[in-house]
């Protein structure tokens, strides 16, 4: 790692950018400690945490860290056997344990909106029970409780009886027997004894030890012999009072170490929380992004800002740098007048690469990127050296030196003004030597320059590109602002003009320039203007292109969610009729118990009835409830009708005259057809009946209207004789059967019993859990030689079985 880059790029500026948004020691000690890594996950998983607290700040959902301590060192020292930490010390522990308990509870319900901050809180580990021992022994002035202990509130309760007879026992003496000896009519207190302020005229008249004089003499503080044993009593209970105290906190300093390393893995934690909310506030701060970290060695700075300019000038003043380099290219050299932000174009685009490395949001653009460096070096500014007795291109040398010895694929060089301080010739030849060495070891590296020789290498080496700070050559003045792929010119004549160097200097010196036509400035401005034109129409075209693929996105996008939205709704329509019919399955199911209890209920009477010769009255049925159950059911499922999802049938062109009455219609969302009800051609809507569902659809919804099913007449029109079975039993037993069982059983059953004319006829389905008899029910309703259907009578096997009327079939 080399410092002496980080200090050149003043990275440490950037980290005394960040100190003051941290709340803690700990969140400061870490920012103190701040590296760049050199693993992409890493440095992603950074720029993520810093991302989630960013969001949550937006949210104003951040965690509290407030009342975090660093008490790394107490706890340390309270693991000694019989260690006792002052109260101050454990207080700041206690609000220290109840800090954990309060961020964990903020971080619980952030698992959406910030998954890695998340993680944190789950780690953090609360002591409550350790936190109401605090409670129990400091009051809310951090004082420690009279009922922290049982003898501690013995104690202070004998210290009180006693200070309060001390005061009696004075107050009685200034009233009475030295009230004429008196200074002043008080008691006060000397080396925490009580005495009397005595004029020192009379000293000799009160009787008692002396602790003190006035400054002047004329007043002795002197404690009577009345009132020493008391107060000798008084500090042996104070005493007491202070070893039942150190008893307390040496049980707590006891309790904490026990749990010493729990309170520490949490103190690591409020350390990184501080960490990230301090870089999430700098990030807000100086409106940062995260930025994409790249695997292919690309480099793409978009609207990057030096965060140290912007500290110093504010965001707005400051002009942004948009730089490329793609993966191809290794190499750019930059080139530009004077002052014109060539060195300012290689910090920017250092630190913003540290910083991001470090796990920090850049003053850039989000589509930025930047891939992962693992070494960097840097020459920029005059290295000049008294001390050693080196010159300025010396001392540049020495810097280049240990910069190519440890450069290589992955290293990051920016080498300032390559090739001054010393012959212009020499200097070309040495400086395109060490990008062209820069460029064998695969390094990348920023150069800036005003030699032509590397303007000219440059343009014809593959992997290497131009850059160019902008002139103005109107005001001629320098505009900050960068171009990729072309030269700069220094314009060092221009601007010795403009300074107001004598006309004659400046006549001779552009005579001494080749002529224009031949002049290599002059190609190279030539050429970098035509190289210009090409790239405005390529980002034209391209411009176009990235409008007409967003278009194109966004369509996909409306399409993609209205069809999911479709889905979803007809899910929720689903759920919801599936819901409906599983309660209505479990009100079947309490029916049934009902009815076969009503049935022998019921028998039990015929019973007695049969026996006492009197004719049973009709039972009333309790399948009237099911009934209206199930018609509800119905009109809810109705209510919940799905909207049209993509179609699986191709649609077909139709018109409203083909709709009628029990025409078959395939509809968009159903795979099986449907049967109309009924057509509302004003409405544009028609009622169409779908696996027991009436459902009411729009005309749009209707793919293909399919040929009605033929009815009975249709089957077996007059004139054609239709041969009848010779004998159809009036009975069909399907019980026990499965529903895909009963279906063909009882449609050939009912084909014979209606061409043999037998009518009622009877289907046993059982009792059972009611899925055959629905099956059963739903299948007759279907069928249109079926005229009507019900309940058997109880002698019959009521609800078990069904009585079916047929049509009469026309001869």
């Amino acid at each position: 790692m080399d410092e002496h880059a980080f200090q050149v790029l003043e990275f440490y500026k950037v980290k005394e950018l960040i100190l003051p948004f941290a709340v803690s020691a700990l969140g400061r000690e870490a920012i103190a400690a701040l590296q760049p890594a050199f693993s992409a996950s890493e440095i992603r998983f950074a720029l993520q945490e810093v991302t989630e607290m960013v969001r949550l700040w937006e949210l104003n959902r951040e965690p509290p860290l407030n009342g975090l301590y660093d008490v790394r060192d107490p706890l340390r020292r309270c693991a000694v056997p019989g260690a006792v930490l002052d109260p101050a010390e454990l207080i700041v522990i206690g609000e220290t344990i109840a800090a954990a308990r309060r961020i964990q509870t903020a971080l619980r319900n952030i698992k959406e909106e910030a998954p890695h901050i998340n993680q944190y809180g789950n780690r953090l580990i609360p002591h409550p029970d350790i936190e109401k021992i605090f409670e129990t022994v400091f009051d809310e002035q951090k004082q420690i409780r009279d009922t922290a202990s049982r003898e501690l509130a013995q104690i202070r309760k004998s210290i009180h009886q006693q200070r309060e007879f001390i005061v009696k026992q004075i107050n009685r003496m200034i009233r009475t027997r030295f009230k004429d000896f008196l200074q002043e009519a008080y008691y006060t207190q000397r080396d925490d004894r009580y005495v009397l302020p005595i004029d020192a005229r009379y000293q000799n008249k009160v009787k008692g030890i002396v602790h003190d004089r006035s400054a002047t003499g004329t007043t002795v503080f002197i404690e009577p012999f009345e009132l020493v044993e008391d107060s000798n009593r008084l500090k042996e209970l104070r005493r007491e009072e202070e070893m039942e105290i150190r008893r307390i906190l040496q049980d707590l300093t006891a309790k904490i170490a026990e749990n010493q390393f729990d309170f520490l893995n949490n103190i690591e934690i409020f350390r990184q929380l501080d960490f990230l909310a301090a870089k999430a506030r700098f990030s807000i701060r100086y409106r940062m992004n995260e930025p994409v970290i790249t695997e292919d060695g690309s480099l793409v700075i978009v609207n990057g800002r030096h965060p140290l300019l912007i500290a110093r000038h504010e965001r707005e003043n400051v002009v942004p740098l948009n730089l490329a380099l793609p993966p191809d290219v290794h190499g750019l050299v930059i080139t530009g007048p004077n002052t014109g932000g060539k060195t300012v174009v290689l910090k920017t685009v250092g630190l913003l690469v540290l910083m991001a490395q470090s796990g920090l949001h850049i003053p850039a653009d989000g589509a930025s990127e930047i891939p992962v460096f693992r070494s960097f070096g840097a020459d920029i500014g005059d290295e000049q050296s008294l001390e050693q007795s080196l010159s300025t291109f010396s001392s540049h040398m020495s810097n280049i030196r240990a910069i190519l010895f440890a450069a290589g694929e992955r290293s990051l060089v920016m080498l300032d003004e390559l090739g001054s301080g010393t012959d212009p010739v020499e200097g070309g030849a040495l400086a395109t030597a060490i990008i062209e060495q820069l460029h064998t070891q695969k390094a990348t590296f920023l150069v800036t320059t005003h030699l032509q020789e590397l303007k000219l290498y440059t343009y014809n080496k593959a992997g290497m590109e131009n850059g160019a700070m902008e002139f103005d050559s109107r005001t001629l003045e320098p505009t900050f602002l960068f171009t990729m792929g072309l030269p700069g010119q220094s314009n060092a004549i221009q601007i010795a003009d403009r300074l107001g160097l004598p006309p004659a200097i400046i006549q001779r010196a552009r005579s001494q320039i080749t002529e224009q036509g031949g002049s290599p400035e002059h190609l190279l401005k030539q050429l970098g203007e035509e190289l210009q034109t090409a790239r405005n129409v390529r980002i034209s075209v391209e411009e176009e292109l990235r409008k007409a693929h967003h278009l194109k996105q966004e369509n996909e996008q409306r399409l993609q969610k209205a069809r999911n939205e479709a889905r979803e709704t007809v899910r929720r329509a689903e759920r919801k009729a599936q819901g409906l019919i599983h309660e209505l399955e479990r009100r079947i199911q309490k029916m049934d118990r009902q009815e076969r209890e009503f049935q022998k209920e019921w028998h039990k009477k015929l019973t007695q009835l049969v026996e006492s010769s009197q004719k049973p009255a009709p039972p009333v049925t309790i399948l009237a409830h099911l009934r209206h159950d199930l018609e509800t059911v119905k009109r809810q499922v109705e209510k919940a009708q799905p909207p049209p999802i993509e179609e699986s049938y191709e649609r077909k062109e139709w018109s409203w005259d083909q709709l009628k009455t029990n025409s078959r219609v395939r509809i968009a969302g159903f795979s099986k057809p449907g049967k109309v009800r009924q057509v509302s051609k004003n409405r544009n809507e028609v009622e169409v009946h779908i696996s027991l569902l009436n459902l009411r659809v729009k005309a749009d919804q209707i793919l293909e209207v399919l040929p009605a099913e033929k009815s009975p007449e249709e089957i077996h029109p007059p004139g054609i004789t239709v041969e009848r079975p010779e004998s159809v039993a009036n009975r069909c037993d399907v019980h026990g059967m499965t529903v895909d069982e009963m279906i063909p059983v009882v449609q050939k059953y009912l084909d014979h019993a209606y061409l043999a004319g037998v009518t009622p006829v009877t289907i046993v389905h059982g009792h059972g859990t009611g899925i055959l008899r629905r099956a059963v029910r739903s299948l007759l309703h279907e069928n249109p030689t079926v005229k009507s259907f019900q309940n058997g009578d109880s002698f019959e096997g009521g609800g078990g079985v069904t009585v079916v009327q047929l049509k009469f079939m026309r001869s």
